[in-house]
This record gives structure tokens, sequence and C-alpha cells, in this order.
């Protein structure tokens, strides 16, 4: 058993860190690991992306959809697109877009 009150719970529970010689150190990923990871945020995102996107394009197709709603609507789809143009394969030079500010 070993105590500290440095490192979340969460975090050592979630695998963040692993004991290995009687010390606690942030886990180390391997390649397939790593993909699997990146290919989960990007499936996150476009999860969010999609989720705000339904009632704003249901507001528009009934041609109800306020000034706001459609400029928000043309913001989340134009990130949906850029999560979308991220390459999982280069996985050291990922460079994630900021969901929109809307």
């Amino acid at each position: 058993i070993v105590e500290s009150d440095s490192l979340p719970y969460d975090d050592i529970i979630s695998g963040k860190y692993q004991f290995v010689d009687n010390k606690i150190i942030p886990r180390t990923y391997n390649e397939v690991e790593l993909t699997q990871i990146t290919n989960a945020e990007k499936s996150k995102k476009l999860k969010l992306a999609n989720e705000k996107i339904r009632p704003l394009q249901d507001a528009v197709d009934l041609g109800i959809a306020t000034d706001e709603e459609i400029q928000k609507l043309g913001a989340w789809k134009r990130y949906r697109v850029e999560i979308n143009r991220i390459d999982t394969s280069n996985l050291l030079d990922i460079s994630w877009p900021l969901p929109p500010d809307v």
C-alpha cells in the first residue's frame, strides 16, 4: 500500500499513473494505446459537436432559427469539420481545435 497526498484519486484510478519500483510514476503508453486514446478523444469531440448541431439544424430546417442559432450552427459545423480533418495516425503532431465559444 502506498499513500500519496499529491495525486488526485481520479488520476490514480483512471490509470494515468502506475506503481513501479516503489514509486508512483506517470503511466507510459505504447503506440497502440496512444492511437486508441487519440481516436477516443476524436470521437468524444465529434459526439459533442453532433449534440450541439442537431437542435440548431432542426431549427434551421423548420424555418424557425434565430440569427444567433444560425451563427452557432455555422461555428459548430466548422468545428466538426476541423475535428474530422485531424489525422490521428500522426500522434506527435495533433493540435486539437477549441470548441466554439458561442
